[in-house]
């Protein structure tokens, strides 16, 4: 397959990044066509070389093609599809309004592999390494993919039982408010962070108990009002389920909710929650935790 009628089409459009990142000191990103891209120093650090001279070489590649390294490039891109390419990059203006060079993904790979496989009196181990995790993480994911196996199902399933749930409770009186809706944000960010969310873990539980000797102790109810019980049901998949006819929590007056949201930061979130992930054994917790943080309003001065 020729790149050229590709290349004369893709000419016609105006190429800019839509998306773009930094991860692992590597700029990278994607254009308005789907192409993703690393930048010069990208590629350069993933080759574990000096950008100059691969800005020389990949600049100059109507010569650069005709010699040794040039050829076997260029071999590489072949291989690939990829015959008689003009030009291994595209000029973008990127974020910053700073034209910067994006290299396609297939352009990048038969770089790293000359650079991790014949290159010459050079330290081939920074793009050897690149080579192969990129290999092992291509296998991976082309196992997974001819598996029909989805790497996020646990978290897919977390976000399903947590959907279930908010379904069945979702009809609470207006002038009161329930401990287990109201934690949705840190619940969603926990769950899309890796935290099972099933029948073995309650957070809303957790959650329940503290606020509950939280409102008594500081007598809440005098200011607002009694807290009443109300019937809380759980999703048939959940061995709770059982006892639905028999299962009620606390709901709270409503006039209460700011100060419930502010206690579930400032309190919960950020004293009581850390207990709570390291007793579940939650390798990750201290991500989570980060995860849950409220930003300050901005200083008007």
């Amino acid at each position: 397959m020729s790149i050229n009628s590709n290349s004369e089409s893709l000419h016609q459009m105006q190429l800019f990044p839509v998306v773009e990142v930094v991860s692992d000191d590597i700029p990278m990103g994607v254009l308005n066509d789907g192409t993703p891209y690393l930048t010069l120093y990208g590629l350069a650090k993933l080759c574990g070389i000096d950008d100059t001279p691969l800005r020389v070489f990949t600049s100059n590649w109507n010569t650069e093609k005709n010699k040794p390294r040039g050829q076997k490039v260029a071999a590489y891109l072949a291989e690939k599809g990829f015959h008689n390419v003009e030009k291994l990059y595209t000029r973008v203006i990127n974020s910053s309004n700073v034209e910067t060079h994006a290299y396609p993904d297939y352009v990048c790979m038969a770089i790293l592999r000359y650079y991790a496989l014949d290159a010459t009196n050079f330290d081939r181990s920074v793009a050897i390494g690149n080579f192969v995790r990129l290999a092992e993480y291509t296998l991976k994911r082309m196992i997974y993919e001819k598996s029909n196996y989805n790497p996020n199902a646990s978290i897919d399933i977390s976000f399903e039982n947590y959907r279930a749930r908010i379904k069945l409770n979702d009809q609470i009186p207006t002038t009161h408010f329930a401990v287990f809706r109201e934690i949705a944000d840190i619940a969603m960010n926990l769950i899309g962070g890796g935290f099972p969310m099933d029948d073995t873990t309650s957070l809303d539980g957790s959650v329940g108990i503290h606020w509950g000797k939280y409102w008594t102790a500081n007598r809440l109810s005098e200011k607002f009002g009694e807290r009443v019980q109300y019937q809380h049901l759980f999703p048939e998949n959940y061995r709770q389920s059982a006892a639905n006819k028999h299962i009620t929590a606390w709901i709270y007056p409503i006039e209460a909710l700011g100060v419930f949201r502010k206690w579930l930061h400032d309190n919960y979130a950020m004293e009581k929650l850390p207990n709570y992930l390291g007793n579940k054994k939650i390798s990750n917790a201290s991500e989570l935790l980060e995860s849950i943080k409220k930003p300050a309003l901005p200083n008007k001065h």
